[in-house]
């Protein structure tokens, strides 16, 4: 072999080395990228995921613990209700308890015997598959009322427990399976997933998908965060292997040594293996979005059960009370009438039609009731607001002059039409004006009086009622449309809530405020249809 042609056999040899060396080493390098991007792309899909469902815990236990704020039987058997509802939607919560801080507090159909240490559960659900609460006493007793705090619980279970709020002597304990914190087709199978809580090993899955793993000169990609969570500190580790057949195909490899001479094919390779990694990603970020849309349908819908669910349960008996109010006292008034010695057979009939009246209206709102635990709302009608108002204004009149409460109406003179259900808007007005009533009694208020008024202004119309009483605290304006707020000792914290619902739905709204003068001002403003009547 002649110097030239060994020189050039070298040059090509060393050329083709440095082809085949270059194309390993980026294949070497864009699979670990790739890899390592697949890894946090699903590590920051779970760490997502994971912390909208402990959002979701500290949700249940906001409103369960709102709930059980005492140990009436009947509030206990609502409360149940809504934490076996809960126990069935989330398969993740192993057990839930409601229970006594109070070592003098029993519930016979669960409890046996018990020590001075043992927390006494008033609910349990399931029944008889609960955590042993007996360390956790001390702990659980000194936790600040209203903040959630996280304990280790067993076989791969952990705890979360939360005080109620002063004076009720309770604390709610949920008991969550972190292994069903994430659903097994969320899981990526080739990553090695741990869970722990506090340095606590709460979940350990071995990758499944180990095929070649065992011979690899690169360190496996790691992944690890804590989710976001005040109450949950659980941190999420992932690790993938990082295989040596994954890292540099083989084949792949062999084809471009034969190759190696052709730059274009080169390049069309480099183009194809860049393609693949953006389809990847690309994928990867199609899947997250549709994840998240159908986690939020999820939460909408689950809401929106719980809501309807909650409204109706107390709604009832809530609302109820107007029209059997009213059915009473016309009672009472007939039979004033008929006892006496002339009996005034026309104001009879006329209390025996408001009775009449009052009864097909209750009537009509459990139908209504009904139509929302099922989802079909009441179709608005046409109706004039001045009559609504002046209806509700005789309806409660009795009421409020037994209580020497004077009751004044400055109805404007145009005429007001907007289409609303009339038995929700009196629904809405009965409220205000028994709230009203209820404040300016409490206060004791000198010559108290309480004031409905209607405005027309452009398109739209405002009923006000507003009272002279001692008007409604500034801290209490935030969460005063919510449900299960109430600064009544009695109160269920349904009313104000249940209004800003109805009003809503007729595309209205409802605002609060206090008078210059003092007194609670309460506006309900609605759109006016186009249609106006005659006077």
């Amino acid at each position: 072999m002649s110097s030239g042609l060994l020189k050039s056999w070298l040059f090509a040899t060393a050329l083709w080395l440095a082809a085949v060396l270059a194309f390993a080493f980026y294949s070497i390098e864009s699979s670990r990228q790739r890899l390592g991007d697949e890894l946090t792309t699903a590590g920051r899909t779970l760490h997502r995921l994971i912390s909208q469902r402990a959002a979701q815990h500290d949700a249940h236990m906001t409103s369960l613990i709102a709930l059980a704020d005492d140990t009436e039987p009947a509030r206990l058997d609502a409360t149940r209700q809504v934490m076996e509802s809960v126990a069935r939607f989330y398969p993740r919560i192993a057990w839930l308890a409601l229970v006594s801080l109070d070592e003098k507090i029993g519930n016979e159909a669960t409890l046996t015997a018990q020590s001075g240490n043992e927390l006494v559960p008033l609910i349990e659900v399931p029944f008889g598959k609960g955590e042993d609460l007996s360390p956790l006493r001390d702990a659980i007793s000194q936790q600040q009322p209203g903040k959630v705090s996280a304990y280790v619980g067993r076989d791969g279970h952990y705890l979360l427990a939360k005080r109620a709020q002063a004076p009720s002597d309770t604390a709610l304990v949920l008991s969550i399976d972190a292994r069903h914190l994430l659903e097994p087709e969320e899981r990526p199978r080739w990553a090695h997933l741990t869970l722990t809580l506090d340095n606590h090993l709460l979940v350990d899955l071995p990758a499944e998908e180990t095929a070649g793993a065992a011979v690899s000169f690169v360190a496996p990609a790691h992944f690890e965060s804590t989710i976001d969570s005040a109450s949950q500190r659980i941190s999420l580790s992932l690790d993938r292997p990082m295989p040596t057949d994954a890292l540099l195909p083989i084949r792949q490899l062999i084809g471009f040594a034969a190759m190696a001479g052709l730059a274009s094919f080169a390049l069309m390779f480099a183009l194809r293996q860049r393609a693949a990694v953006q389809k990847s990603r690309m994928s990867t970020e199609e899947a997250e979005a549709r994840a998240l849309l159908q986690e939020r349908q999820a939460l909408l819908a689950h809401a929106s059960r719980v809501n309807a669910m909650g409204e109706l349960a107390s709604g009832i008996a809530h609302e109820l009370t107007q029209p059997l109010t009213a059915m009473l006292s016309r009672s009472q008034a007939a039979l004033r009438l008929a006892s006496a010695d002339k009996p005034d057979i026309g104001l009879i009939s006329e209390a025996l039609e408001v009775n009449v009246r009052e009864a097909k209206r209750a009537g009509e709102m459990l139908r209504r009731m009904r139509d929302y635990a099922s989802n079909r709302t009441p179709e608005p009608v046409t109706s004039a607001i001045n009559d609504i108002v002046a209806e509700i204004a005789a309806l409660t009149g009795a009421d409020l002059q037994g209580r020497d409460i004077r009751l004044k109406l400055d109805l404007t003179k145009e005429a007001l039409v907007a289409d609303v259900d009339p038995i929700e808007l009196e629904q809405v007005l009965h409220n205000l004006i028994r709230n009203a009533a209820d404040a300016l009694e409490d206060a004791k208020t000198a010559d108290p009086l309480v004031e409905i008024e209607t405005r027309a202004i452009g398109d739209e119309m405002k009923i006000i009622v507003r009272d002279n009483g001692p008007g409604i605290a500034a801290t209490a304006f935030p969460k005063l449309f919510q449900p299960f707020f109430t600064t009544k000792a009695d109160g269920m914290g349904l009313g104000l809530s249940l209004c800003a619902t109805l009003v809503e739905r007729v595309d209205g709204r409802i605002e609060a405020e206090n008078a210059p003068d003092g007194g609670a001002w309460f506006t309900i403003t609605l759109p006016r249809t186009g249609k106006r009547e005659t006077l």
